[in-house]
């Protein structure tokens, strides 16, 4: 009896005592529904695998096994809305995020780790930073509209507010925000789509598979060939940068696609698609690599950390179809700048 539990179930699991189950199990499903609602989020699940004694090498190859089927399943459910995902630019640069994934995985042991982390903290404070300030200027602008329609309001006692608005040519669109695009910018437009008729198979699977849901023709990434190629040189730097410092590809691909486009009227939605491709891209080319150079996943903790993350991440995928742009400009902006002094931190202890 006794080999047969040795084989079978003598893991990392079983060693761990109640209180470090449920600290993995929160992390991993803390860490899932970041992922899958603004993309960034695996930097809490491997600090907690290490807390509680897990080897780097071990909860990585865990992590990314485990993560495998989740990250799938994620591009399943968001590829259903038009738009989401900018194919064009995702595949420029997953694909070539893979093939720097493989490049860093040689260079590991003789990279300057330290530097690249620095790196990595300093895009996401520019990112974080850059945002916290568009927050505050969005909100400030918004008072000083609140404070001259309040004014409006004493001056002429007569006017109903109800009616002003009502005869407002914006309407319906004053609820927007102080630059009358807010509530528009994020938002996922329903298509009245009429039954289409019985085409050849492939069209009828398609039309059961979109969603009715749309992101607006003019917040999508309508990538350019010149932007393809920053993007395949980007996602080479990015796959590398990734494994040499440890850190998913998002956590950096998010700072830079903000820094690049964010004066660009993009959805936001559309750069977490684009970011979820990257990360199933690395994903896949991690576990190849590290099969190949012999590190093996617990299976105990593979077991563990996969609902976790199948749970996390469908839960955080339908957050972003839903949420407003607001909110995940807040979300990213407080995670950035988290990430931000972990990492900067963790470079300065070494």
């Amino acid at each position: 009896g006794g080999r047969v539990r040795t084989m079978s179930f003598d893991t990392l699991v079983t060693g761990m005592g109640p209180g470090e189950l449920v600290l993995v199990i929160l992390a991993c499903g803390i860490g899932a529904l970041l992922i899958g609602a603004v993309g960034i989020g695996g930097v809490v699940i491997l600090p907690a695998l290490l807390v509680v004694g897990v080897l780097p090498a071990v909860g990585i190859c865990s992590i990314y096994i485990a993560f495998m089927p989740a990250a799938c399943a994620k591009l399943l459910v968001l590829g259903r809305i038009r738009g989401l995902i900018p194919w064009r630019a995702a595949l420029s640069c997953g694909s070539t995020a893979a093939i720097g994934a493989a490049i860093g995985g040689v260079l590991v042991e003789s990279s300057p780790r330290r530097a690249l982390t620095y790196l990595v903290g300093v895009f996401a404070a520019l990112a974080g930073t850059r945002d916290a300030w568009e927050l505050y200027s969005r909100k400030m602008k918004q008072r000083g509209e609140r404070q001259a329609e309040d004014g409006r309001h004493i001056e002429e006692p007569g006017d109903s507010p109800t009616n002003e608005i009502a005869s407002s040519p914006r309407g319906d669109d004053a609820k927007r925000g102080a630059d009358g695009t807010a509530g528009v910018e994020e938002a996922v437009v329903k298509l009245e789509i009429s039954a289409p008729p019985l085409g050849t198979f492939r069209e009828r699977v398609a039309a059961a598979y979109m969603s009715t849901d749309s992101i607006p023709e003019d917040l999508r990434w309508n990538v350019t060939e010149r932007e393809m190629a920053i993007l395949a040189a980007m996602g080479l730097l990015i796959g590398c940068a990734s494994v040499l410092t440890g850190t998913g590809g998002p956590l950096i691909l998010i700072p830079v696609l903000l820094t690049w486009k964010g004066d660009e009227r993009i959805s936001r939605k559309v750069i977490v698609g684009c970011s979820s491709v990257l990360a199933a891209c690395l994903v896949t080319a991690a576990v190849i690599s590290m099969s190949a150079t012999g590190v093996r996943p617990d299976v105990g903790l593979t077991l563990l950390i996969a609902p976790c993350a199948i749970v996390g991440m469908a839960t955080g995928a339908r957050i972003l179809q839903v949420a407003s742009r607001e909110f995940l400009q807040a979300a990213m902006t407080t995670l950035l700048l988290a990430v931000a002094a972990l990492t900067i931190s963790k470079a300065a202890t070494g």
